[in-house]
């Protein structure tokens, strides 16, 4: 789930310089000698883990299904989940916006701050409403929901210090943008909220998809025929005795 947002400080707004045309760049260069580079926040959470076992097979099968067919993937035949790891993933983005005025009637829009968060919230383990605590299948679930959990979290782990770099290059691409002092509100304050939120929001996705792509690789028939043998052969050494 994404949340985007942006806060503006009355008569502070901003924007690009990569779009000024050469006869604001002499504007923009004294727009700089002037401004500080934008303070940069980036924060993280993880979420607090949550257990659900009321859910039936058909809530399970769907769910996962969607999972599949997000990645362009179909949920293999004869597949019944007895288990399934979700989590939100929140994206917010904020930029506190500066201007200062410059010369011959131009107004210089930049950011002070960036506030980025990633993280996750309500992760929720599900795992199949029949299936009886203590049995091996059972055992299993939980073991396999918790892998994928854990997925989660050193894909989040790993992602934030690229996550951090790319934010803290913002600046030096994106830059600010001079406009007339008339032109000097809201809409630019937008423009620039947008331009700064694109290239991040562009690299979150591809995160996002990657870490889908990996849960996969978890999910595949073998490796369920793999964990459904290991217990037929704990039950089966089990009622042995």
């Amino acid at each position: 789930m994404k949340k985007v947002f942006f806060s503006l400080i009355f008569g502070c707004f901003v924007i690009n310089s990569a779009q000024a045309d050469g006869k604001l760049a002499k504007y923009e260069e004294e727009c700089l000698s002037f401004i500080k580079p934008p303070k940069v926040e980036l924060t993280s959470t993880y979420g607090k883990l949550k257990y659900n076992y009321s859910k039936d097979s058909a809530f399970l099968r769907q769910e996962t299904a969607k999972r599949f067919e997000d990645l362009g993937e179909s949920l293999y035949d004869g597949f019944e989940p007895v288990g399934l790891t979700k989590v939100r993933d929140a994206f917010d983005f904020g930029i506190t916006v500066g201007q200062i005025n410059i010369s011959n009637g131009y107004t210089c829009l930049y950011p002070e701050t960036i506030n980025v968060h990633l993280g996750y919230y309500v992760p929720t383990i599900y795992i199949l409403n029949s299936l009886k605590k203590g049995t091996c299948l059972y055992d299993m679930a939980v073991r396999h929901e918790k892998t994928h959990m854990q997925i989660y979290l050193e894909a989040l782990d790993y992602f934030l210090p690229q996550l951090k770099e790319a934010v803290n290059g913002l600046f030096g691409t994106i830059g600010v943008k001079v406009v007339k002092r008339a032109e000097a509100g809201r809409s630019a304050a937008q423009e620039l909220n947008d331009l700064y939120l694109k290239p991040l929001q562009d690299i979150v996705n591809r995160w996002r998809k990657e870490v889908e792509k990996e849960q996969l690789k978890l999910d595949t028939p073998e490796h369920y025929i793999i964990e459904n043998k290991l217990c037929e052969e704990i039950e089966g050494s089990q009622q042995s005795f």
